[in-house]
C-alpha cells in the first residue's frame, strides 16, 4: 500500500475557485482541523476564502480516506481496513467511517459493481500481480487479474483481447530485465519523428480527469503523483487493468511494420538494440485497448511519439492489430486522445477526376 505520513494535512493546489471558477487566487494561510492543517485560499476575483471542496466538512485527511477505500477494495473487510489504517496513521477510525466514505465517494469507485463477485470467486492473494522492476529506476508493475477476467468475459467485443491477458500474466516471469537496464533508447526521448498528417487529436471528457483531480488533492510530494494515482485507479475504477507495464520494440518489430504492413515507421535500430518504456495505464473499455499516460500540464504536452511507440510495441507483444488500440494523455483538467494507427498508416487520397 502507498502510505505517506507527510501527505497528511497537505493538499495539491486547486485548479480554480469553487465560487466563481476563477484561477486568480493565492494561498491564504492554514486552518487547523482535528487531524490536519488545511490550506486556505483567497480568490482575488470574487474576494472569497475557501479550502478544497473535496475535504470540506470532513474530519479526516483525504489521504487517509483514500487509503482506507483502496485497502477495502483490495478485498479486505471493513473491520480489517479500519484496523490497518488506524495503526498506520495513528488515528482511530471505525469500520463505519469507511462505510460512510464508500458511500460518499461512490462516484469515484465504479469497481464497487465488481467487488462482490470477485470477493466470492477469488482468493484476495491471487487478485493482483505485483512486482518491483529495477529498470534504471524502480517501476511498480501491477496487474489486476480478476478485473481483467471480468472485463474480457462481460462483453463479447472484449473477448478478442485475451492475448493481452496472456502477455500480462507472463511479465513477471519472462520480462527481459537486462534489455531495460542496458537500453540507451527510451520511447519518451523521441520527438517530432512521425508524420502527423491525418492524425486527429481529440479532447474528451473522461473519468481519468475526474479521478486525477480528486486523488492529487491528497498528494503533497509531486514525486509520488504517478504512484498514488496508479494505485487508486487500478484498485477502484472498473477499466484500468495494469500499470507501469514494460514494453519494448526491437529491429525485427520495426522491419515487420515497415515491410509486412507497409507502415510509415521512421525509426531505425541495429541488431540487439531496442526502444523501451513503461506504460502508465492500460485500460479495456468500449471494445478497445487504451494506453494512457499521465502528463502534468497535459495541454502543453504532446507525447504522440512516446504513446505511438508504446502502442506499436504492445501490439507486437500481444499479436493484436494496431487497429484495436487508442492512446491518450491527461491531467486533472484535460484528456487528449488519438488513434496510433493514423500516425503510421495513411489513407491514400482519391485524385479528383479531370474534366
Amino acid at each position: 500500500m502507498l502510505f505517506d505520513q507527510q501527505a497528511i494535512g497537505s493538499e495539491k493546489t486547486l485548479a480554480k475557485c469553487p465560487y466563481c471558477a476563477g484561477k486568480n487566487f493565492v494561498k491564504f494561510g492554514q486552518r487547523q482541523k482535528k487531524h490536519e492543517l488545511v490550506q486556505m485560499y483567497f480568490c482575488k476575483h470574487c474576494q472569497k476564502k475557501f479550502t478544497s471542496s473535496i475535504t470540506k466538512n470532513k474530519t479526516f485527511p483525504l489521504r487517509l480516506i483514500l487509503d482506507s477505500i483502496t485497502f477495502y477494495n483490495r478485498l479486505n473487510s471493513l473491520e480489517e481496513s479500519a484496523q490497518k489504517i488506524s495503526a498506520q496513521y495513528g488515528i482511530k477510525i471505525s469500520f463505519q467511517n469507511i462505510a460512510n466514505w464508500l458511500k460518499a465517494f461512490a462516484e469515484y469507485l465504479p469497481f464497487a459493481r465488481m467487488r462482490d463477485f470477485i470477493a466470492q470467486n477469488y482468493d484476495k492473494r491471487s487478485v493482483f500481480v505485483e512486482s518491483k522492476m529495477l529498470h534504471g529506476q524502480v517501476y511498480d508493475f501491477k496487474y489486476h487479474r480478476a478485473k481483467t477476467n471480468l472485463i474480457l468475459g462481460e462483453d463479447f467485443k472484449n473477448y478478442k483481447f485475451k492475448p493481452l491477458r496472456q502477455f500480462l500474466e507472463l511479465i513477471v516471469a519472462e520480462c527481459p530485465h537486462q534489455i531495460f537496464k542496458n537500453s540507451s533508447r527510451r520511447a519518451s526521448e523521441y520527438q517530432n519523428v512521425f508524420d502527423l498528417d491525418q492524425v486527429k487529436i481529440t479532447r474528451r471528457e473522461n473519468m481519468a480527469v475526474k479521478n486525477t483531480n480528486f486523488v492529487l488533492q491528497s498528494v503533497a510530494n509531486n514525486k509520488l503523483r504517478h504512484q498514488i494515482l496508479q494505485e487508486f485507479m487500478l484498485v477502484n475504477d472498473s477499466v484500468t487493468i495494469a500499470t507501469e507495464v514494460p514494453v519494448l520494440l526491437d529491429r525485427d518489430d520495426l522491419l515487420h511494420y515497415k515491410n509486412s504492413l507497409n507502415f510509415n515507421v521512421p525509426l531505425d535500430l541495429n541488431d540487439g538494440e531496442a526502444i523501451t518504456g513503461h506504460i502508465d495505464f492500460i485500460q479495456i473499455r468500449n471494445g478497445a485497448i487504451h494506453i494512457l499516460d499521465y502528463k502534468p500540464s497535459a495541454k502543453k504536452a504532446k507525447p504522440i511519439e512516446q504513446l505511438t511507440i508504446y502502442a506499436l510495441a504492445l501490439a507486437r507483444l500481444t499479436s493484436l492489430r494496431l487497429f484495436n488500440f487508442k492512446c491518450a494523455w491527461f491531467d486533472e483538467e484535460d484528456y487528449f486522445e488519438f488513434f496510433p494507427l493514423h500516425v503510421v498508416y495513411k489513407k491514400k487520397r482519391k485524385k479528383k477526376l479531370q474534366n
